[in-house]
């Protein structure tokens, strides 16, 4: 009878086959520690082992999303290009998991990923993966904690501002610095809100509207990756000189006065390149504003 009840579960598709059950496990992947048993039945049995060799893109920069990958062993490298040459993010070994990015946010990756030696890869089927980030919190909030820190880091390594910074210092400033998420079609901040500092677009689309006489609120702009916003104030600069709006699921980090004493504390110079920046931000947006007076 117990034979019985066992190919049940087997044929039900409940529990994955036994050559399947252990590729995934908390004791070798961390990100997993504390899932459980059912959600790692799932997380299995959507799983299948690549055997890849040297040399081999497994993800290109601007894909568009499809699994979660494990590495079991060998070492992969993560690259972005700036400009015409791909430069080198950072490193992947045995425990590590990516494709965090295409998971969390459903949207083209932004990132290459390389494999330095033969790897062992398991990769994971995102429909499954979404199934269990719905019924496991913990897991979710380790995942988002993962991208947070990965996404900062390569924004700090790619934006004209930062890009200078050493290694030490832009990992440094990865765990200090807030970012935030905000879902399609929220309010940022609204024309005439008091100034809370600077926000800088990590992903997404933002949506700058300008309130004019007439009461109409006018789109005056769209702003991507890397740009930013609230740079712009009037009366004194006590309010706000437009909105912001997200168009898209938007990832932002808040460069407020706690925020921009971490960064002079770590590295003056760059907390001055970003001044200039900002300044330069400014005046761009009050000749946008000029050439469409209210």
């Amino acid at each position: 009878m117990a034979g019985r009840n066992q190919d049940f579960l087997d044929l039900s598709g409940i529990r994955p086959p036994r050559a399947q059950a252990e590729l995934l496990n908390e004791h070798d992947f961390p990100i997993l520690k504390g899932i459980s048993p059912i959600n790692l039945r799932i997380l299995n049995s959507a799983s299948r082992v690549m055997h890849v060799s040297k040399g081999v893109e497994m993800l290109h920069e601007g894909d568009t999303p499809h699994d979660l990958y494990f590495v079991s062993q060998g070492e992969l490298s993560i690259g972005r290009r700036i400009g015409n040459e791909l430069k080198l993010l950072g490193r992947l070994r045995a425990g590590d998991v990516y494709g965090e990015f295409g998971a969390l946010r459903k949207r083209s990756r932004t990132a290459s990923v390389f494999t330095e030696q033969p790897s062992r890869i398991i990769r994971v089927d995102l429909d499954a993966v979404h199934q269990v980030l719905e019924a496991d919190p913990d897991f979710r909030q380790r995942l988002n904690d993962l991208l947070r820190l990965r996404m900062l880091d390569s924004f700090l390594f790619t934006h004209p501002v930062f890009r200078g910074l050493p290694a030490e210092t832009r990992a440094a400033l990865a765990r200090e610095l807030p970012t935030e998420f905000i879902p399609r079609g929220e309010r940022i901040f609204s024309q005439g809100d008091a100034p809370k500092g600077i926000y800088l677009i990590l992903s997404g689309e933002v949506e700058v509207r300008y309130l004019n006489r007439a009461g109409a609120e006018v789109l005056l702009e769209i702003r991507r990756d890397s740009d930013m916003l609230g740079e712009l104030a009037k009366n004194h600069g006590k309010e706000l000189a437009y909105s912001a709006v997200a168009s898209s699921d938007v990832d932002l980090l808040k460069m407020d006065q706690e925020s921009m004493r971490i960064l002079e504390k770590h590295h003056a110079a760059t907390f001055k390149k970003l001044s200039t920046f900002i300044d330069k931000r400014a005046e761009h947006t009050i000749r946008r504003l000029k050439e469409n007076p209210i």
